[in-house]
């Protein structure tokens, strides 16, 4: 899940010609939402796969932009697997590189397959107080069993934790999540869906360290 950098300018270009192909399908009048069967068909699903295996290695901005221009021409493309799978992938790269970007000064890493935890990031500052960061991209919201779960891993840890979803809370969670913090449970969600929401992860994050005893910062 770590931060995509490439200097490979043939899958960027790929990425953006194949969605003006996408465009140029649509203006054409090609039938781009029917169901119908056959070469047609075939065509447009093996170009759905292209994009989303261009996305897959573009940069995570770049691949946002073309995940959600495919979505819009084509509304089937939203229950693909591979779709979401990669929609959830660049979820995490984007979240990541916001942070870093937040806090330079910290350490942003991911959780190493081995660890004690299956946590997706974890926020060190210098001298050592850490939170995790649980990302979740979903396509509804933020049910009572994933709050559950992070406060469990949670309980389980020496850090506090963020949970960050493209998604709101459901009523029952956020109940949920109030009364675990009422019992001293050290865990906060946010909702990212873009910059847009940067001041307010960049404030929770900022709330879970002090929590854990960072104390020192210096905001901007």
């Amino acid at each position: 899940m770590a931060v995509f950098a490439t200097d490979n300018q043939a899958g960027s270009v790929a990425l953006v010609l194949g969605g003006i192909i996408f465009l140029l399908m649509l203006i054409t009048g090609n039938p781009l939402l029917t169901l119908g069967h056959g070469e047609t068909q075939m065509r447009f699903a093996a170009r759905r796969r292209r994009v989303i295996q261009e996305a897959v290695e573009a940069p995570p901005r770049e691949a946002r932009s073309a995940l959600e221009a495919l979505n819009t021409i084509d509304p089937r493309a939203s229950r693909d697997s591979a779709f979401i799978r990669t929609s959830g992938m660049v979820y995490d790269r984007l979240v990541q590189a916001e942070l870093i970007r937040l806090f330079p000064e910290f350490s942003i890493r991911e959780q190493q397959n081995d660890g004690p935890s299956n946590f997706d990031i974890i926020v060190a500052t210098p001298d050592h107080h850490s939170i995790f960061v649980e990302l979740r991209s979903l396509q509804n919201p933020v049910s009572s069993n994933l709050v559950r779960q992070v406060i469990g891993m949670v309980s389980s840890s020496v850090m506090g934790g963020l949970l960050v979803s493209n998604q709101q809370l459901v009523r029952p969670a956020g109940m949920l999540l109030r009364q675990a913090q009422q019992n001293g449970n050290k865990v906060a969600f946010v909702q990212w869906r873009d910059e847009a929401d940067s001041d307010a992860l960049k404030d929770a994050v900022l709330g879970l360290l002090r929590q854990v005893g960072y104390g020192s910062l210096n905001e901007e």
